[in-house]
């Protein structure tokens, strides 16, 4: 007896190679998707750290406010020394009403992957607020 594998159909189609375009599409759909994750962390994180800074910012101009009465240049002086200390690039907004000190920032921060998805950088605002130890009134 011959022990050859039998005969395939004239008419059926081979399966020969068909997995790796399946494999190739599914290693291109996980790496799209890890770099969307990776952007969307990214993206997060430069949130939080512009959040940090202008937290940080409004708390140092309120701690430096005295019983001296103050005006809102003192404490424009203040986030800005804060921050060049910290070499951020970040726009504020001071406001003085009272005692509280509202601080808003808004900077454009670079996302990893982002120009894959059509957007290498980020615009983010963020706000902050601290209380002075004194009565502005």
């Amino acid at each position: 007896m011959n022990t050859t594998d039998p005969p395939t159909p004239t008419n059926r189609p081979r399966d020969e190679g068909s997995i790796t375009p399946l494999v190739l599409g599914m290693m291109v759909c996980l790496l799209v998707l890890g770099a969307g994750i990776t952007a969307a962390g990214s993206a997060f994180l430069a949130g939080q750290r512009l959040q940090h800074l202008c937290d940080g910012a409004a708390s140092t101009a309120a701690g430096t406010l005295t019983d001296n009465p103050a005006n809102d240049q003192t404490v424009i002086n203040a986030v800005n020394g804060y921050l060049a200390v910290r070499r951020s690039t970040a726009d504020t907004t001071a406001n003085l009403v009272g005692t509280t000190l509202t601080l808003t920032c808004s900077d454009t921060v670079p996302i990893a992957f982002g120009a894959l998805f059509g957007s290498p950088t980020l615009h983010r605002t963020v706000t902050a607020t601290a209380r002075t130890a004194y009565s502005r009134t």
